[in-house]
């Protein structure tokens, strides 16, 4: 597959970053929610973290390179389980979160305080997931769970497009030039469709069960999915063919993600340790245990080996959402 040039060139990569892994320390806690944590994201410089929870709230933590603020601004305006947060790719200031309580809300976090308003926009269902169009910062796609995917104009807080599907469809994510949507479903495929006409292109069959997630990197020339079937598969992304398929896993994929210069893939399950493989090979680097699984989200730094994590932790039969930090970066 590879001349033997290429084959010593990435022999040495994985050897670098396997050197890199071996030293990892795990990282510090960061106890801010009372219920799970449902997903984790970096903003666009790297400069703040967002958390949300089944606890119904937000938390914005400063980062300073090295370390999150141990005091993070939590904001309470949701009135149910908050499913997922994400950054505007445009501008670092701009956060949405989406929740069961059947609205999306946007936080402008130029001077963020417990007591900010958003602007809410009232949405058709319990929300699970969303994601921006990362070529204009002005489109959101939000998923919910009844299988509508609706699209908002973030300028207007109108809606775009309502499309509602017959089955499940568990994560979505668009390609970097903002044209291309990637749904994954309860089929085991990722139904790839134009953006903003939403006609279906072609359907990709990833998994043999359950197609649970799906992510893009930041290069644009590979994604990947995650499936009930304990596989993370990796896409040649001019091509939609399967590149390759890690098995290290013994769960349901619950959650991937690229690193910032695309080369490595962290990989979150039911398993006692979170999976990072080299993107190019899908070998193994290295390994972040996990005290308590599950790992419910993960995130890595948009400039750094940096990876952020959300664990379910009990505290005298309470339950708690705890974010741990892990730097690769400083650990050669």
């Amino acid at each position: 597959m590879y001349s033997p040039n290429t084959r010593k060139r990435l022999d040495n990569c994985t050897a670098e970053r396997k050197k890199l892994f071996a030293s990892l320390k795990k990282g510090d806690d960061y106890r801010t929610h009372s219920g799970k944590v449902h997903s984790i994201a970096w903003n666009c410089d790297g400069k703040r973290l967002s958390s949300c929870s089944s606890d119904k709230s937000v938390a914005v933590y400063d980062f300073d390179g090295s370390k999150l603020s141990k005091s993070p601004i939590v904001l309470r305006a949701h009135s149910d389980s908050v499913d997922q947060v994400a950054w505007c790719p445009r501008s670092p200031d701009l956060l949405v979160s989406a929740s069961a309580d059947k609205t999306i809300k946007l936080w402008d976090c130029r001077s963020l305080s417990s007591k900010t308003a958003p602007a809410t926009i009232q949405t058709r269902g319990e929300n699970i997931n969303l994601c921006w169009n990362p070529a204009n910062g002005t489109q959101i796609v939000v998923g919910n769970k009844e299988d509508l995917i609706s699209v908002f104009d973030m300028k207007t807080h109108k809606t775009i497009i309502d499309q509602q599907y017959k089955f499940e469809i568990n994560e979505i994510c668009f390609n970097n030039a903002g044209n291309l949507l990637f749904l994954t479903t309860g089929n085991g495929t990722v139904l790839v469709q134009s953006f903003p006409d939403m006609k279906l292109l072609t359907t990709i069959k990833a998994h043999s069960s359950n197609t649970i997630c799906v992510k893009m990197s930041p290069d644009g020339k590979t994604f990947a999915t995650g499936g009930a079937d304990a596989v993370v598969s990796i896409f040649d992304y001019w091509a939609f063919t399967c590149v390759s398929a890690i098995s290290r896993l013994d769960w349901p994929i619950r959650v991937i993600g690229f690193s910032h210069d695309s080369q490595l893939l962290a990989a979150g399950s039911e398993d006692t340790f979170i999976d990072i493989s080299l993107v190019p090979t899908g070998e193994s680097v290295g390994q972040i245990s996990l005290d308590n699984p599950p790992a419910n989200a993960l995130s890595w730094h948009p400039r750094s080996y940096v990876l952020a994590y959300g664990a379910d932790e009990k505290d005298r039969d309470r339950e708690h959402g705890n974010i741990k930090l892990v730097n690769a970066t400083f650990s050669m």
